[in-house]
């Protein structure tokens, strides 16, 4: 269906509108009806980038209809339930920025589109260093310029309608099926005390519940997340809040009489109405993209795109790519390449009815793997790939994964079998990489701990992104050129640095307290008889998947995936798992995305009288120099096989200075 797109332009100047115009453009298939231009920002004054030149940070807002007739768009799930305009259309708008070369013609017509995190940037971040909780379009926040003298221009669009207003928060505007009713569920974890928890967090807004003497809701607790739950008793808990002394009826938070325990896992059900089309911001990429691609009149002209998401936006791609969005309304591939990064085995949450795509709910589903397989437990089959194979719209796919990501969210599912007897033969087109030894996200160095990572060792402050930032650039080259990228690495099973827990080499651990096992990936049933629509609330859990996590060395660092040069040439032990804080409760339970740091001893004396086995610094290294000569071998040999670039050997060597002179003038930290 030809839809008529148009560009409004607000053209701003000393920070007043000073004028609007429409510009009317050809009609064309991509469902973008238009896009309000409503601010335009010279990057830094107008600084230059490379041959680039400088670049403009755009914002605006763009607009959707979708045609719920049409085929393609019938994987949205719900939609033909969904408001129309007075064309059978379904309308929805969404937040968009555009940061890109000021001069069209110098940029390098790849187009980054970051799936950004529960509405906030990523890629800057990752890939250009930047701290995307620094002032918007400070340097801090922009980073350095290793995206920007590329000339690629970063397209953000806000996908989530459950965020809330007022943060800076890219966010989705869709319509919302009213009469539209149902069972819905969350689950908690407190690290203090309290009679109050919100349905929600401070990044979602919750659905509320629709009747508060519902007998159809349901609170469970378990000691921990792999512990019995029991039924807390309906006279013990109310959907209410404390309000000057007296319990007044609130919606969104649950008031427990006893207040919930810190480390306990708590599950809620509830009913509720008015369902959002999560599934809309699916199609709104797809369609966002497309037009950028296809359309000559578009606001960006793309002869490349590039999909960018990590963690929550990384599974989303997966979804993204299962559910078929990979093709545009004419069939044409939306993505070339993809770098899907600490998404682990997860999919799911971001087109199903009442779905919640700030939770992690029902995440980890079969199908896994690129390839097809057939789940013998429940006679399904399928393959992340299946849809995209089908209509020729494959893209190159970088799997990029953690240590935290086999022990707390069943990476190793996207390279074996169903039954973990064996590895899977990846796509030709996907090579995935495990960063070793690293949790979810690094923290700053030196650590400290860190509140929102409150665990029993300081978090892992292993940098993974001199890695990531050379893997864009092999991804690039095999899209536009065609140049092979590394090899995949990873642990596999048949070389035995992928194994069950109980197979873990647990000498380099010393008298370091494990966790039991990684968290468990179950078989799920929601009875979903329409594909996205449960009718098990939750959903009913079977036998879990097969899980293996990564083997290590004597020093209880990761033998398998890329070894940076820290770790290559150790001042620590690192891990991808950390466990709870007894302050905080069940101890013996994994932290959340969090991983571990245990610097090493700085004598031979030290160690032993602490009983530690790991070789001392000393015991490693001659001296200073003898070490960062050593961290400088490590990262020339990586920079060879094309695993980091020649630019960030400075970086890395810095840091190991940093990490060096840390260890010898507060070896307790």
């Amino acid at each position: 269906m030809n839809i008529r797109s148009w560009i409004v332009v607000r053209a701003l100047a000393c920070s007043v509108l000073a004028a609007a115009y429409a510009l009317v453009i050809a009609p064309v298939h991509a469902e973008v009806s238009r896009v309000d231009i409503t601010q335009r920002t010279d990057l830094f004054n107008g600084r230059a980038y490379g041959a680039a030149g400088a670049y403009e940070w755009v914002q605006g807002r763009a607009h959707f209809t979708l045609d719920p007739a049409n085929a393609r768009n019938k994987a949205v799930v719900d939609i033909e339930l969904a408001p129309k305009n007075t064309q059978g259309l379904v309308e929805f708008s969404a937040d968009m920025v555009i940061l890109r070369p000021k001069d069209a013609a110098k940029a390098n017509g790849v187009v980054v589109f970051d799936v950004i995190n529960r509405g906030r940037y990523t890629i800057l971040e990752y890939l250009n260093r930047g701290n995307r909780t620094a002032k918007e379009l400070s340097e801090e926040f922009v980073g350095d310029d290793f995206l920007l003298k590329q000339g690629v221009t970063i397209v953000f669009l806000g996908w989530q309608q459950d965020l809330p207003d007022g943060m800076g928060l890219l966010r989705m505007s869709g319509p919302v099926i009213e009469g539209l009713g149902s069972l819905i569920h969350g689950d908690a974890v407190v690290t203090a005390r309290v009679n109050e928890i919100s349905l929600g967090d401070r990044l979602s807004i919750p659905y509320a519940v629709a009747d508060l003497k519902s007998t159809d809701a349901v609170l469970t607790v378990a000691a921990s997340r792999s512990a019995p739950a029991q039924v807390v008793p309906r006279d013990q808990w109310a959907f209410a809040r404390l309000r000057d002394g007296a319990l007044v009826d609130d919606p969104l938070r649950i008031h427990l009489k006893s207040g919930f325990e810190p480390g306990a896992f708590y599950r809620f059900v509830y009913p509720t109405r008015g369902s959002q089309l999560a599934g809309l911001s699916l199609a709104g990429i797809r369609d966002l993209i497309s037009w950028m691609r296809y359309d000559a009149s578009a606001l960006v002209k793309a002869t490349h795109a590039y999909a960018f998401g990590i963690s929550q936006s990384g599974r989303f791609l997966r979804q993204f790519l299962y559910e078929g969005f990979n093709a545009d309304l004419a069939g044409r591939p939306v993505f070339d390449a993809m770098m899907v990064h600490i998404a682990g085995g997860s999919r799911r949450g971001f087109n199903e009815r009442f779905a919640q795509p700030s939770r992690n709910l029902v995440s980890r589903v079969f199908p896994f793997t690129d390839v097809e397989q057939t789940d013998n437990e429940t006679g399904e089959r399928g393959g992340i790939l299946t849809r995209a194979r089908a209509e020729k719209v494959v893209p190159k796919i970088f799997y990029t994964h953690s240590s935290w990501e086999y022990w707390g969210s069943a990476a190793s599912t996207v390279q074996t079998t169903v039954d973990g007897k064996a590895e899977i033969q990846l796509a030709d087109t996907s090579r995935a990489y495990l960063l070793a030894s690293t949790q979810h996200v690094p923290v700053a160095f030196p650590p400290r701990s860190v509140p929102a990572l409150r665990g029993q060792l300081l978090p892992n402050p292993l940098d993974y992104r001199p890695v990531l930032r050379a893997l864009y650039v092999a991804l690039d080259q095999w899209t536009r050129a065609g140049t092979a990228p590394p090899p995949s690495r990873y642990p596999k099973l048949a070389d035995r640095d992928l194994v069950a827990r109980a197979q873990l080499n647990v000498k380099g651990y010393g008298t370091i307290k494990m966790p039991a096992s990684p968290q468990i990936a179950m078989r799920l049933d929601s009875g979903e008889r329409t594909p996205g629509v449960p009718t098990i609330v939750p959903p009913k859990v079977g036998k879990p998947y097969a899980i293996f996590v990564p083997q290590v060395d004597d020093d209880g660092n990761d033998i398998g995936g890329i070894r940076a040069a820290e770790l290559a040439v150790p001042l620590a032990t690192y891990m991808g798992w950390n466990l709870r804080h007894p302050s905080i409760g069940a101890p013996g339970d994994l932290v959340q995305l969090g991983g571990s740091y245990l610097p090493f001893a700085l004598t031979r004396d030290a160690r032993e009288k602490n009983g530690d086995t790991r070789l001392s610094i000393a015991e490693r290294y001659t001296s200073r120099e003898d070490f960062l000569g050593r961290v400088e071998k490590a990262s020339r040999a990586l920079v060879a096989q094309r695993l980091m670039m020649t630019d960030d050997v400075a970086h890395v060597m810095k840091r190991a200075d940093d990490h060096w002179n840390h260890v010898h003038i507060d070896p307790a930290k």
